[in-house]
This record gives C-alpha cells, structure tokens and sequence, in this order.
C-alpha cells in the first residue's frame, strides 16, 4: 500500500504532467503570422502561476477525465484573464509585470487594446469549440461581467475605506469570481452533479478571495516584492485594501490616512502607514482572516468525493502554505 506522503507526490506529478500538455496546446493555439497573432503568442507564453487553468483540470479529474474538452475551457479562461491584465496594465501604466515590459509599453496602448480583444474573443471560439452547453458558457461570461463590475467599484472607490462588507464584495468580483468560474467549469467538463459543481463554485471563490487577500499582503511587504511593483503600490493608486481597512479602525491611523489621501504621496508616508499597520496588528489580523478563508477552501473539498481530482485540488491550496 502506498504511503500518503507517495499518493500525493503522484497527484502532484499527474497535475504537472496535465499542466505541460496545457502549455504546448495554448502555444499552438497562437501560431500565426499576424502581429496581433505574434503579440498575444508572446503573451500567453511568458507563463505566470496558471492557478486558474489547474483549478479547472483538477476538478475535471474528480469525474471522467475529458482532456480535450478541460483543454479547451481551461485555455478560454486563461486568455480571458490575460486580456483582463492587458487591460489593466494600460489603464494602470504599467511598465512591467512578471519583471518583463508590458505590451502597451513596447508596442503603445492601441496595440495592447486590440491584443486584449483578440484575446477575449479567442476565447469565446475556445468555449465554442469545448462543447460546453449554453448554461455552462453563460457562467463564464457572466464571471466576465462581474471581473468588469469589481474593477469598476475599485476604480469608483480610490481613495476611501471600503467597509468589510463592501471589500469582500469587490474581491469576490474582481478576483474570486474566475476562480469559481475555472472551478465549477471543471465540474461540467466532468459532467458532475449540480451539488459537486456548487461546491466547487463555492471553493473557486474562497480560494479568489484568499488568493487576493494574499496579495494585499505582499504589497505590503517588501521583502516579497517583484520587480517592478513597489511596496504599497496599492496605496499610492489609492487602493485601500484589507490591512489599511482594519488599521482604519484607529483614530489616529485613519487621520494619518485621510491626510496621505489629500496630500501628494510620498514613499516615507507610504512606509510610515505599513509600519502602523504592523504595529496596530493589521496585517495579523489580515493573516488570520487569509488563513479563515483557506480553512473553508478545506472544508468545502471535504465534501467532495475522494480521489486524484480533489487531491489536486488540495495540493492548489500549498500555494497559502
């Protein structure tokens, strides 16, 4: 009998192995000679974490495996996630991301604009070409909708302190939302029952809003930064995320706070307010609240029935570890 320590070394090997066969099909799917086809070839090869299109195939293993249709539904998703950061990186003027220069910076903002459309619509022929049912492509394009709505609530909402409520609401639509969506789309590609595909809809969106949360940390320290994102990047934009929301909670914080929002921004006062967070106990508290939202991503796979896809799916949550 096999040792649980070698089952899940095998679960993650399988998943790496289906995650190889992911990358040479969407390498081939952006063949062509075209500039816009060059463009987003280069894009899509340049990699990133792929969580999104693991979650998918994962779940796809938790009933009969469809490589071909999980292929094409797992790419659909990922180049409609490349179009979104397309068009957030133009909106945002960003020079880099992943430490290489963004399209609109080598190729200007029309060129990334049209690359981001070329995108989503290439996306929509993959789900086409998955044989989804309607139902099932509806759920896609309303988790597109929703990733508009957050990023328009977090535009609309710069420079004021969101409550709980409205924070969760707004990371559960720009975040957890495409993770719900690769989640559940994994349970069609499986034919699952309504239940099991509820259930991973639920873990998609917990594992989104953790997955977020743990960002917000990361901009906040900087011994984690990637190149090109500066410590409390989130902050100079006006972005309040998590730990600021519950450092506000402090009279003195949120003074400090509403005068760095009026007044040119400066790295010191940047510093001077994730020191306080630190010391106020926010980024704890926001560690607390991450490690809460792993616990149900946990709890939600219990549920589910036991075998290679949820250990897969399992193995996705060491990402928090």
């Amino acid at each position: 009998m096999k040792s649980k320590t070698e089952s899940s070394r095998e679960v993650i090997s399988q998943l790496a192995v289906e995650m190889e066969i992911f990358e040479q099909t969407l390498r081939r799917e952006f063949t062509g000679g075209s500039p816009i086809q060059a463009a987003a070839c280069d894009l899509v090869s340049r990699g990133g974490k792929r969580l999104r299109p693991a979650m998918l195939i994962a779940a796809a293993h938790l009933g009969e495996y469809r490589q071909n249709r999980a292929m094409h539904v797992a790419m659909a998703i990922e180049v409609i996630h490349s179009a979104t950061l397309l068009h957030d990186d133009v909106i945002d003027h960003a020079d880099t991301r992943r430490g290489e220069s963004t399209l609109h910076t080598d190729q200007g903002d029309h060129m990334a604009i049209y690359t981001g459309d070329f995108l989503l619509a290439r996306g929509l022929r993959l789900i086409a070409r998955s044989g989804l049912q309607l139902r099932e492509m509806a759920r896609i394009a309303d988790a597109v909708e929703q990733i508009c709505t957050g990023e328009v609530a977090q535009y609309l909402g710069r420079n004021k302190v969101p409550g709980y409520r409205a924070y969760l609401r707004r990371i559960m639509s720009k975040t957890g939302i495409l993770f719900a969506a690769s989640a559940a789309s994994g349970g069609y590609c499986a034919e699952l029952p309504d239940d099991q595909i509820r259930l991973l809809w639920h873990f998609g969106m917990r594992f989104g809003a953790a997955f977020q949360i743990r960002d917000d940390l990361i901009d906040m320290d900087e011994s984690k930064q990637s190149a090109g994102k500066p410590t409390g990047h989130d902050l100079v934009e006006g972005v309040l995320t998590l730990p600021v929301l519950l450092a506000s909670a402090d009279r003195d914080f949120r003074r400090m706070l509403d005068i760095f929002l009026n007044s040119p921004r400066s790295h010191r006062d940047v510093q001077e307010l994730i020191r306080l967070s630190h010391q106020l106990g926010a980024i704890r508290q926001s560690r607390q609240i991450l490690q809460r939202q792993v616990d149900r991503c946990g709890e939600t796979l219990d549920r589910l029935p036991a075998g290679p896809g949820r250990d897969m799916l399992f193995s996705l949550l060491d990402l928090f570890h």
